[in-house]
């Protein structure tokens, strides 16, 4: 069975996209071996890198020309894209021309329409859960948290729920391109609380404003200590050790609900902060001045909340899987 898989990933999208395929792969190849996968992008070498640690050929793209010229040549069982941009020309041509099933994950384009099974796990009414299977057309649409493709390890580390008397140990990472650089600006204020953390940060492979956030440290003459860490592999981990997690609300936000630890989201970008807004309010760069408050209030997401708990984060897999590999 041939599968191919398209995916971007950059510091205006973010990287998401590109580590959710690297995990949808995981659980592919873990379901059958022998699983003929193909990667394809249109992004720079650190995503090619990263896609490449799949052990799966990743083809490098120049257009959406060139790409349907491979997909339409390998003519491959299923053709998935996770990104936000698919063309709805080049899914349409897709669909009328190419004898595969079609998904389309995580995508804000009308290229949903011309798809066999759609996936918004981070863009649903209220965060709640649906599989809508159209009784016509067969399409199957999936909606919620519960469809988000998480490595097994958020859920195998599970901790029961906890009760922070003190935040101390306080973990950031805002995705794997930090557009708005939330790592140096959140970083500078934690610095001026009157407070010893004990700070990880965890920068992306897209992350470019280093000369800045180097500039923020050096200045520190806080109590506070904080460790670099970069592309690390080991966040499940990290998380559980961690009393809070600052994080952009996307697959990390959800990453560290399905672990345990509390969060506390900072949106990126209008369509972030409005997503999120109704039930799980973010800050954004202007709202920096109140962490203190949030801190010593202990605000947080906590995993324990009933409306969490509710979501069953990541638990869709199977769902997922299943649709992929059962081609008529």
């Amino acid at each position: 069975m041939k599968i191919d898989i398209v995916t971007d990933g950059n510091n205006e999208l973010g990287m998401g996209h590109v580590y959710q395929v690297i995990t949808l792969v995981r659980y592919l190849l873990n379901e059958n071996p022998k699983l003929n996968i193909q990667l394809y992008t249109k992004s720079d070498q650190a995503v090619v890198k990263l896609l490449r640690t799949t052990n799966c050929k990743v083809i490098i793209c120049v257009s959406d020309c060139d790409l349907y010229d491979y997909l339409e040549e390998r003519k491959s069982n299923s053709i998935i894209f996770d990104k936000l941009n698919v063309s709805p020309i080049l899914a349409k041509k897709i669909k009328e021309n190419i004898n595969s099933k079609l998904f389309i994950f995580t995508n804000l384009t009308a290229a949903n329409d011309y798809a066999d099974v759609t996936l918004m796990a981070g863009i649903s009414d209220n965060f709640q859960n649906l599989c809508r299977v159209e009784e016509i057309t067969g399409k199957v649409e999936f909606f919620g948290p519960k469809y988000w493709i998480l490595r097994p390890e958020f859920l195998e580390l599970r901790e029961a729920s906890r009760t922070i008397r003190l935040v101390k140990k306080v973990l950031l990472i805002f995705g794997g391109s930090d557009p708005s650089n939330f790592s140096s600006k959140v970083l500078e204020n934690l610095f001026e609380i009157q407070t010893q953390f004990n700070i990880s940060l965890v920068l992306g492979v897209g992350f470019n404003h280093n000369e800045e956030l180097k500039e923020v440290i050096q200045a520190n003459t806080s109590l506070s200590k904080v460790d670099v860490f970069r592309s690390v592999d080991n966040i499940a981990e990290m998380m559980v050790q961690s009393d809070v997690v600052f994080a952009s609300p996307g697959l990390t936000y959800f990453e560290s609900l399905a672990v345990g630890t509390p969060v506390l989201g900072f949106h990126q970008n209008k369509m972030q902060e409005e997503v999120f807004d109704k039930h799980l309010p973010t800050l954004g760069l202007d709202d920096l001045s109140k962490l203190i408050g949030i801190i010593e209030n202990r605000s947080f997401v906590f995993p324990c909340d009933s409306f969490i708990k509710n979501m069953e984060i990541g638990q869709g897999i199977k769902e997922i899987i299943d649709q992929i590999l059962n081609v008529s």
